[in-house]
């Protein structure tokens, strides 16, 4: 039987859907109140940290991990370019960490700075082969993932965001099939 997307795909009224005027500071208490089915915690999901919306309720972007911990030290943006220049190996990203003092006090008075941050200054907006559609099956989800080397897609039904649909869903499915072989 081919599965469809729609099948494991986690719902939009299942993620942390924050308004783009909100700041870091409301928008991480969103994602740390909500929880799976299971009951895990939303930070150990490997999906997009929150789904961010305009003054309409309308998904317009979206809020990862990475573009979350990169707002917390801005100095970031200064080495951006001569990291994208050169092979990344364990003794440049030293170097880099001590020429840059990154870290050193990023998480100091890290309430005020998430306070400070508006997410609409930090979201990402979806790339086209980061969105499906809900009717596609799990084999086109699969695909696409591997091919674009994305975690995660959007999934549209027409014009309005459904849900996302993580490669953790995808594995867990994969496991789920293999494990019934044994019964």
């Amino acid at each position: 039987m081919r599965r469809k997307i729609k099948e494991l795909m986690t719902s939009v009224e299942n993620l942390a859907v924050v308004n783009e005027d909100s700041t870091l500071f409301e928008a991480i208490l969103s994602i740390g109140a909500v929880k799976d089915q299971e009951g895990r915690h939303a930070l150990g999901l490997r999906c997009p940290a929150a789904l961010v919306s305009d003054g309409d309720r309308r998904i317009t972007g979206f809020l990862d991990f990475r573009n979350l911990l990169k707002s917390l030290e801005p100095r970031y943006e200064e080495i951006v370019g001569s990291v994208r220049e050169r092979e990344v190996s364990a003794d440049f990203l030293k170097s880099e960490l001590r020429k840059y003092g990154l870290w050193g006090d990023a998480l100091d008075d890290i309430c005020k700075k998430a306070g400070d941050l508006l997410i609409k200054n930090m979201m990402s907006v979806p790339d086209e082969n980061q969105i499906t559609e809900v009717g596609a099956s799990l084999n086109e989800a699969l695909f696409q993932m591997v091919i674009t080397g994305n975690d995660y897609l959007f999934v549209r039904n027409g014009e309005t965001m459904a849900g996302v649909i993580c490669l953790s869903d995808v594995l867990t499915h994969i496991y789920d099939t293999i494990k019934a072989c044994r019964s």
